[in-house]
């Protein structure tokens, strides 16, 4: 859908560019045969094309959806350079046993979501930030021992693309080679799972699911919502361990099927007893929702850590 649209944009930005050199060929001609009113003619209609062709040109730039979606706020007024955009950078990991995902509860929520979180930047992306692209920490939810230097930050809108291009560049957060923190934090320090028994944890990057620039009304702020999929590979053994806490009863997770996953867990259909206990961001770790993903080939190998 992106590539498309971007061709789009291509095609009429040659449109337009072929439209205005006829008008200054046309314009040469009709000055050479003296002929001033094709001339001026010619010159008006040239005139009005040239600012939508500079429109054209700029939004080339824009090889993203998001970045799109953010010029077209910019240019409908909803957006100031100094207007505040809430970000949300994580990783979520896709865990599939015999045709279900895998997914925890939320101790805040209490809802199941994938496996994952929030990315973390160490103390020099903190300075880097502060001195080139001030950030604050998101004000919605607290900030403590847990949740600091979490890419859930505000960012002013004249600054979000610097800030987007420099979480894909620098190595002073958590990056692909080692995402293991939430892995250890949501299956092994909650006992889910024995750390000692489990083996390395290997992994594929399957890509990134990005939002457009948007309004959110739960945190009353327009928002860019960034999620890195990663596939879990799992060996014959970690496999057996996940299908034994199938036959367990246990809040702490939950095995869900595709249809589970796309209405939110929702039961009771036709009754009075509607309740959602599946988190809304879980469908983009589905395996048919993988084509939609950008940047599914900037990491290829599987990667494995050493737990």
């Amino acid at each position: 859908m992106r590539e498309y649209s971007y061709k789009i944009k291509v095609l009429k930005m040659l449109a337009l560019l072929i439209s205005t050199i006829i008008c200054v060929g046309s314009i040469i001609y009709f000055e050479i045969k003296a002929i001033s009113i094709g001339a001026t003619l010619v010159g008006l209609v040239a005139g009005s094309i040239l600012p939508y062709l500079f429109l054209s040109i700029v939004d080339l730039s824009d090889n993203k959806n998001w970045k799109s979606s953010q010029r077209k706020l910019n240019r409908a007024g909803l957006l100031q350079k100094n207007t505040v955009i809430r970000i949300s950078f994580a990783y979520l990991f896709r865990i599939k046993i015999d045709g279900k995902y895998f997914l925890v509860q939320n101790t805040r929520t209490k809802k199941y979501q994938p496996v994952g979180g929030t990315y973390k930047f160490y103390e020099e992306e903190a300075n880097y930030l502060a001195d080139n692209i001030p950030a604050e920490s998101d004000d919605r939810l607290p900030v403590n021992k847990i949740t600091e230097q979490d890419y859930r930050l505000l960012v002013k809108n004249k600054n979000l693309r610097r800030f987007v291009k420099r979480f894909n560049e620098t190595f002073y957060r958590e990056n692909v080679t080692d995402l293991s923190r939430e892995f250890v934090e949501e299956l092994f320090t909650t006992n889910i799972l024995d750390e000692s028994t489990f083996g390395d944890l290997s992994y594929k990057y399957c890509g990134r699911h990005m939002t457009n620039v948007e309004y959110g009304n739960v945190f009353d702020h327009y928002e860019l919502l960034l999620a890195d999929i990663i596939e879990v590979r799992l060996t014959t053994k970690q496999q057996e361990l996940f299908r034994k806490l199938m036959e367990k009863d246990c809040n702490k997770y939950r095995f869900a099927q595709v249809n589970e996953i796309k209405s939110y867990g929702v039961v009771g259909y036709g009754t009075d007893k509607l309740t959602d206990d599946i988190a809304n961001h879980t469908f983009k770790i589905l395996s048919e929702h993988t084509d939609k993903l950008i940047m599914r080939n900037k990491h290829q190998e599987i990667i494995t850590v050493q737990l």
